[in-house]
């Protein structure tokens, strides 16, 4: 079984607003920057060096004079991809050779972005082809907005990630611990010696609880070699071009993780731009410029994030099968519908509605096409023991958990 390693994989991504980095606020109608007495309302891009507000326009102007920049994201947050694609949409007027880096992607994926770049891919083969639903997980809707601009202008976007399985097997038993297979897809050189970085990194990881890890050197380990390696990735094709670089907002935080590692590495100049939600409070130096958004909840309504279909929420955390026969349930959201239909952890999902169920694609199609409240029979098997189970779902307009279809 593959160690459940969201803690390490995502969590600078999923969980840095949890972690110490950005503090929530009571009422969710501001961002605060420590060190700036005034505060900051939806819409506002905000200079952190000067703590001047600044207009869409100055923020180009600063940023056509570097070669990388840096736009992160929360991942669940559609006005957060708004905030990329307009950036990407205005550097690409200046510099229609810049190329698109992407956390979204893994190295093996390169082929197939290139082929979606060139035209040569519908959406749904190049899903099929990139494993979006078992790789990313998070609705493909919250990114097509960006795709479709690649796509329809011929970008190159490079895939910067590397495969989560080797994230996890530091995480879990240490950087000795890979294969010389799996050596070879990681950074040459990983840097473990910051300080500045691995407190950071303590911090996040002293209030964080898991059952799979608790050796921090070996999470630690781990991040180093995710960020490294997506920053060697970076230096490869950088060259003399320019690139956008699209990942989590915990990647570009401090300019720790990813910006620093890549500039080691290529000298290249680069800004970071941290888009934040209303309702939190950070430190001055988390980013070159913060770009307040609506919270989640409300980012749909503003008209101005990429549009698709929701998910119903089941409430499930999945994990494929080497065998291919059902997926794995990692885990269960307590007062979910799949808890109140009394499904458990280490159950494995066989089918739904008597159609076979072997890769996480097929819970999201079997109950995308529903409509208001629906009922599914999930067909389990507990430790050799075959039940069926009524699950009553509720479909809503909003993004579900990170995580969890």
């Amino acid at each position: 079984m593959r160690l459940i390693i969201v803690v390490a994989s995502v969590f600078l991504c999923m969980y840095v607003s949890a972690c110490g980095v950005i503090k929530k606020l009571k009422m969710p109608t501001v961002v605060r920057i420590k060190g700036i007495s005034e505060v900051f309302e939806i819409g506002t891009i905000v200079h952190t060096q000067t703590g001047r507000v600044v207009s869409f326009e100055e923020l180009m102007a600063d940023l056509e004079d570097v070669r990388i920049v840096y736009v992160g994201e929360r991942h669940s947050n559609e006005a957060h991809h708004d905030v990329q694609l307009r950036i990407l949409k205005a550097l690409y007027e200046k510099d229609p050779a810049l190329l698109v880096g992407m956390e979204m992607f893994v190295s093996s994926d390169q082929p197939a972005l290139d082929q979606w770049s060139a035209g040569q891919l519908d959406e749904e083969t190049f899903l099929k082809e990139v494993c979006w639903e078992e790789k990313w997980k998070f609705d493909f809707a919250l990114y097509r907005a960006i795709l479709d601009f690649i796509r329809e202008d011929s970008l190159k976007v490079v895939a910067v990630n590397v495969p989560r399985s080797i994230v996890e097997t530091v995480a879990r038993v240490g950087l000795d611990g890979l294969s010389g297979e799996e050596r070879d897809q990681i950074a040459q050189e990983v840097d473990t010696s910051r300080e500045e970085h691995r407190t950071y990194i303590q911090s996040a990881f002293d209030t964080h609880e898991s059952d799979e890890i608790d050796a921090f050197e070996f999470f630690y380990e781990a991040q180093c070699v995710w960020e490294d390696s997506m920053a060697e990735a970076i230096s490869r094709v950088l060259n003399n071009k320019r690139m956008v670089v699209i990942t989590g907002n915990g990647h570009i935080a401090y300019k720790f993780g990813i910006p620093y590692r890549a500039f080691k590495r290529t000298k290249a100049s680069f800004r970071t731009v941290m888009p934040l939600a209303v309702g939190t409070e950070v430190e001055r130096n988390i980013a070159d410029y913060i770009w307040v958004t609506p919270p989640e909840k409300l980012a749909h309504p503003s008209g101005l994030c990429p549009k698709g279909p929701r998910r119903p929420v089941v409430g499930i955390r999945l994990n494929t099968l080497d065998h291919g026969k059902g997926v794995l349930i990692e885990g269960v959201m307590p007062e979910s519908p799949a808890a109140r239909a009394g499904i458990k952890p280490q159950d494995i999902l066989v089918a739904i509605d008597g159609n076979p169920v072997s890769r996480l694609s097929d819970l999201h199609n079997a109950i995308a096409g529903s409509k208001g409240a629906s009922t599914f029979l999930f067909k389990i098997d507990r430790q050799g023991k075959l039940m069926e189970l009524t699950v009553h779902i509720e479909k809503t307009n909003s993004t579900s958990t990170e995580g969890s279809p």
